[in-house]
């Protein structure tokens, strides 16, 4: 027998689990898309997280029914919200009064992309966040704001994170300073989405 031969590492049954789940998901797609059903998938750091973006990625791009998509990591999530919360305080005009700490183009070049993000945020047909990890009130009411925003619409939102939901639930709480602001987001969130871990 020949002991050279390296056989490739194969994923944890759970992770096996959930790309077949997800399989499903996008062989129903335009279905899944009316409904506005997404999914909240935990515990995905590292190579998991790798597979599972990986898996997403080539599934958005490659799927036959035509739709819109936004793929976000949180850092640029996160980017995103401390400018329209903290700096651009919610005025994405080009127009500069002197009144901002950032000087005129750099100003206009936040307000831009910011104001890009948004929209692609709000309107695709299905946003994924790659990466959830709230450290800052302003990502928390950001987040709040493009989860609500996104039921209303009945937009189907993909949330990855490296957390299990008991630590996603802290960390909520301790960025947003509310005890409740899991309870609101998950509430939301669970509504029209499949969960994993």
């Amino acid at each position: 027998m020949d002991h050279s031969t390296v056989v490739p590492e194969q994923p944890p049954l759970q992770d096996i689990d959930l790309l077949q789940r997800l399989t499903r998901y996008f062989d129903e797609l335009d279905l899944r898309l009316r409904q506005g059903q997404g999914w909240v998938i935990f515990n995905a750091s590292g190579s998991r997280a790798g597979r599972i973006n990986r898996f997403l990625l080539d599934h958005v791009q490659t799927a036959s029914t035509p739709f819109s998509h936004y793929f976000l990591p949180w850092r640029d999530f996160a980017l995103t919200a401390y400018l329209i919360q903290n700096e651009l305080h919610g005025n994405l005009s080009d127009s500069v009064d002197g009144s901002s700490a950032i000087p005129g183009d750099e100003y206009r070049i936040a307000a831009s992309v910011s104001r890009q993000t948004l929209a692609r945020m709000a309107t695709s047909d299905l946003l994924v966040l790659s990466g959830l990890t709230p450290r800052h009130g302003h990502e928390i009411r950001y987040l709040e704001d493009t989860i609500e925003r996104r039921h209303r619409f009945r937009l189907a939102t993909i949330l990855i994170t490296p957390d299990q939901p008991h630590e996603l639930a802290i960390e909520v709480a301790h960025a947003s300073g509310e005890v409740d602001a899991w309870t609101r987001l998950s509430g939301r969130l669970f509504e029209t989405s499949l969960v994993a871990m």
